[in-house]
């Protein structure tokens, strides 16, 4: 309670000296037209000045907003969010928490709303607001939208001349598009993405989150299509990275299953006990739904990783043209990956 008569002073403050600057709206949003999302982003920026460049002061309700998320109610962070979204109207990180806020509480069309209303805002080149929005609609299996969504949002970042989120941006959007397009039955676009958002992480140390998590989905496809061996070799390159999402018992899980199909007992029960101690390590840091998997993890490591560019990193599990060597062509696909 005290914190949140500290967030409430300051705020006050700063709102205060907002008006100032501005002709302030003579009636103040009512209870009703807080919760009202769709009336909410139709008047966002009405009430005041445009910030100015360079103010912190979003950081403030963001940090408000997430403690009432944690020790308040549904509605004390909701109402939070609109006020800061009055105040930053161009805010596009800030409308994203806002309607995770939203889905999270089962508000689904006023998070959906929320949502469209950031990639309205993407202006800069950003891909986040597009990947967050088919994020939402693939965990409610309407996969189709979310294929629309990515590709509106490529075409926002081949527009920009470069994008705002850097080379990892791209590839996380192109790393979601491969899921979505592995769902919809196509398999072997799924690949080719997959492969593209390989080939644009950047090659350093910082980017070895995103390189794993991309070998791991590489690994779980050729899995799915009978390419055990080549599954095997995805398996190592990811593991060689050590820097998965939520840690690395699932790539260990995944290489016991592998183990398992290719009949090779002993590997599977030193997979399986590998996979056990680093989830004990971990302590429910696993991975349990697709947007925690497609989060991000901090990149500090105990000893530099070698770098590698995209194109090299590409060619170490190219299927062409030693794959066909080792593997026997198989047409089986399971639909069951990733689940929305």
């Amino acid at each position: 309670q005290a914190a949140r008569e500290v967030y409430r002073d300051a705020i006050s403050r700063y709102e205060k000296r907002r008006r100032r600057r501005s002709p302030f709206r003579s009636q103040s949003p009512g209870e009703e037209d807080m919760f009202d999302s769709q009336s909410l982003v139709d008047e966002i920026g009405k009430q005041y000045s445009r910030s100015y460049s360079g103010d912190k002061w979003v950081n403030v309700f963001k940090s408000w907003a997430r403690m009432e998320e944690i020790h308040g109610t549904y509605e004390t962070a909701h109402i939070v969010f609109s006020k800061a979204a009055r105040l930053f109207p161009n805010n596009m990180d800030l409308l994203i928490q806002w309607a995770d806020l939203q889905s999270d509480h089962g508000e689904d069309e006023k998070g959906r709303l929320l949502y469209e209303a950031a990639c309205h805002r993407a202006g800069d080149g950003s891909t986040k607001p597009f990947q967050a929005l088919a994020e939402f609609e693939m965990k409610r299996r309407n996969f189709a939208k979310a294929q629309s969504i990515l590709y509106r949002g490529a075409q926002m970042a081949a527009s920009s001349n470069g994008i705002a989120d850097g080379k990892n941006g791209l590839a996380r959007l192109f790393h979601t598009w491969g899921v979505c397009e592995y769902h919809l039955g196509n398999e072997s676009r799924a690949q080719q993405l997959l492969e593209d958002a390989l080939r644009v992480t950047g090659p350093g140390e910082a980017d070895s989150t995103m390189r794993s998590l991309i070998l791991y989905s590489l690994a779980r496809l050729e899995v799915l299509r009978g390419e055990h061996l080549l599954a095997q070799h995805c398996i190592g390159l990811s593991l060689k990275e050590n820097l998965f999402p939520g840690g690395n018992s699932l790539i260990w899980k995944l290489w016991a299953e592998i183990a398992n199909k290719m009949e090779n007992k002993d590997l599977e029960k030193r997979c399986k006990e590998q996979a056990l101690l680093r989830w004990e390590e971990e302590r429910g840091g696993t991975v349990s739904d697709l947007s925690r998997l497609l989060g991000a993890r901090g990149s500090d490591s105990s000893s530099r990783l070698p770098e590698r560019t995209g194109s090299v990193m590409k060619d170490m599990f190219r299927k062409t043209p030693w794959s066909s060597k080792v593997c026997h062509t198989s047409g089986r696909m399971d639909r069951v990956w990733y689940q929305g």
